[in-house]
């Protein structure tokens, strides 16, 4: 179970925060996350700028191959004109002023021209229309028209070009004048820009090729018109829409339906408030570019991963090779924590010759150090008290001692002596100890300090060297529990099969006492000392003289019981061998709760015996001593009726007013 509760520890520790594995894998995260992604950004920045290279570069070459296309296109035109104007027949029949033959002669001529051209007409000088091929309707040339002869006027060879709109449809129109010798007559020819051109130029280019009209001055939604495209569907439609046409020979990114184009315009014709411009938009997809760029991404990703996760794997195993032993380490500390200062058979031994397989070693050191401490602690325990061991080992042992107020504890094994002549001394020595041992588990529980054994007594200190804010209530309760624990320690002994039974008697007194480590450097003893000391020993003795179990100090009485929740006996005001100050003394009953109401008027009826005594007045109180030795039951103590009556009897002074209640004991 223990086994199990360590790995989900050590699990824990592994996903939590806490642990060095975890730390340094986030370490990792943080460190190679950030480079990564900018590298990330950075390559995708680069390959966009790349793309956008690369269109323009597509874009500027359809474009340059768009322009090469139209004008060779009209230089077909003006070759066509020109060999017009050079056939024989052709100029015969101009001469004769023939329509018909002409008009023959121009459609002849558009189909041997494999479609370079699509449409001729003839004007003469005043611009008035000879033939029209595709039957326009007017009679004399449009103003657009005449700008187109004017533009032929103007040039070195007579030539001149424009685009038209013919019949909604843009078309590339050039003119060249026919000589006879002198000019007589314009010939127009001319090719649409319309859906086949578009596609011849796509598959020039490479690229979509659209032709557009342009009305600035209508709404934005409908200032544009694709004319001819080679893209198909909605992308018509969204690009009439998308296209901004004021951008002008640079590159712009339209969306469309499906992908995303660049885009250069190209202006064919200028238009007016009536007549619209004409367009060329040269269009190059970025979905190659685009497909590329997610392969590029897609292999850095996979880098990226698997750097990662080279980089975990080696995290994991180096902080695997650190961790663990920090966790054995982790582990063996607590095994000392709870005492187990010896490795167990088959713990691993340290072997590393790192830094941490030298913190080991101080470890197993240090355990080796604090094994040999507690055999001390133990050892030194089973000499002193606990709490004076403690005392000992958690400071600088030095000779000399403090003051202290305490509750100093006496207490005899009474009729031991006697006892050593009917049992055999290895008999004595068991039931000394299992009688001591019971007193020291009494003193132990209310938080006193055993002082020292002498003999089949013990002494007993309560606040030094570990104090309490209740020590005399301590001492008190001590008293009065080691009275009860009597049948216990009594019931062992005869479960031993020692054939005795034993009772105690018991002196407390609180005073002050010099507390501290007395004796010599080499060897010393914490002790107490004082007059407190040697008061308790004579409470303790004095309690064959009264018959009573304890004996109690009035200062004890005092400090322990202030709520009186003790019944008191009153027992004598005396003063005691070498010591001339009077003490009154007290014999604790019991519990007030736990007495009927009848023994607490016994005692109460003997203190005021007492009273009267101590004021001289020896018949009031011998009556009531008399009275009590008359009602005396078996556990009454009658011993102590007939003292008082006996001193009363002898003592015939008690009627002088100088007469001196206090009882003057010289034995020790």
């Amino acid at each position: 179970m223990h086994r199990v509760n360590a790995h989900k520890s050590s699990k824990w520790q592994f996903m939590s925060l806490t642990s060095i594995r975890s730390r340094l894998i986030l370490f990792l995260l943080v460190l190679i996350l950030p480079v990564l992604a900018v590298i990330y950004w950075f390559v995708e920045q680069e390959n966009l700028r790349y793309t956008d290279r690369t269109i323009n570069s597509y874009l500027n070459i359809g474009t340059q191959v768009f322009d090469y296309s139209v004008e060779s296109h009209k230089n077909t035109l003006l070759t066509i004109s020109n060999a017009l104007t050079r056939d024989w027949g052709f100029r015969n029949a101009f001469g004769a002023a023939d329509p018909m033959t002409i008009r023959d002669a121009a459609t002849n001529l558009l189909a041997r021209s494999q479609g370079a051209a699509d449409l001729m007409l003839i004007s003469d000088m005043q611009g008035r229309v000879i033939i029209d091929t595709h039957d326009q309707g007017f009679s004399s040339l449009p103003a657009d028209w005449r700008a187109v002869v004017d533009n032929a006027v103007t040039h070195p060879e007579g030539q001149g070009d424009r685009i038209l709109i013919v019949g909604e449809v843009p078309y590339q129109i050039t003119v060249v004048p026919l000589m006879l010798p002198q000019p007589v007559a314009w010939i127009f020819a001319g090719f649409p820009l319309d859906e086949s051109f578009v596609r011849e130029i796509r598959r020039s280019t490479a690229s979509e090729i659209s032709i557009l009209r342009h009305r600035p001055a209508q709404a934005t939604a409908a200032a544009l018109e694709v004319v001819a495209s080679s893209l198909e569907g909605d992308n018509r439609r969204l690009l009439a829409e998308r296209l901004d046409p004021s951008r002008m020979n640079e590159t712009q990114r339209v969306s469309l339906a499906t992908e995303s184009y660049g885009a250069q315009v190209r202006q064919l014709a200028s238009g007016d408030a009536e007549t619209p411009a004409i367009l060329a938009v040269v269009q190059r997809s970025y979905r190659e570019n685009q497909e590329n760029l997610q392969v590029l991404q897609q292999r850095l990703l996979d880098f990226s991963i698997a750097i990662v996760s080279i980089s975990l794997l080696a995290v994991f195993v180096l902080a695997r090779g650190f961790t663990r032993p920090v966790l054995r380490l982790a582990t063996r500390v607590e095994q000392i924590e709870r005492g187990q200062y010896q490795l167990a058979d088959g713990d691993r031994v340290v072997t590393g010759k790192d830094e941490v397989g030298e913190l080991e070693r101080a470890v197993e050191r240090m355990a080796n150090g604090l094994a040999e401490k507690e055999k001390v602690r133990d050892l030194l325990g089973k000499v002193v008290s606990q709490g004076v061991a403690d005392e000992l080992l958690s400071r600088r042992i030095e000779l000399g001692g403090e003051d202290r107020e305490v509750s100093i504890l006496f207490v005899d094994i009474a009729g031991f002596t006697a006892l050593g002549e009917r049992v055999p001394p290895q008999q004595l020595i068991s039931v000394l100890n299992t009688c001591l041992e019971g007193l020291c588990r009494v003193v132990d529980k209310h938080g006193g300090i055993v002082d020292k054994f002498i003999g089949d007594a013990v002494m007993a200190v309560f606040g030094a060297p570990v104090s309490h804010a209740d020590d005399h209530q301590r001492a008190l309760e001590c008293a009065m529990a080691m009275q009860a624990e009597l049948p216990a320690i009594n019931e062992m002994l005869r479960a031993y099969e020692f054939p005795v039974s034993v009772s105690v008697r018991i002196g407390v007194h609180t005073g002050h006492v010099v507390a501290g480590n007395i004796g010599s450097s080499d060897r010393l003893n914490y002790t107490v000392i004082g007059d407190a000391v040697n008061l308790a020993a004579r409470l303790e003795g004095l309690t064959r003289f009264y018959n009573v179990a304890a004996l109690i100090s009035e200062q004890t009485r005092v400090a322990a019981d202030p709520d009186n929740r003790i019944v008191w006996r009153d027992i004598d005001l005396v003063t005691v061998s070498g010591r001339e100050k009077p003490v009154k003394l007290f014999e604790p009953v019991a519990h007030r709760d736990i007495l009927s109401q009848g023994e607490i008027d016994q005692v109460e009826q003997f203190n005021k015996a007492l009273d009267h005594y101590r004021q001289g007045q020896g018949e009031e109180a011998a009556d009531i001593l008399a009275m009590l030795v008359e009602k005396a039951h078996p556990e009454s103590n009658i011993q102590l009726y007939e003292l008082y009556l006996e001193r009363i009897r002898t003592q015939a002074d008690m009627a002088d007013e100088h007469w001196n209640p206090v009882f003057r004991h010289t034995s020790k």
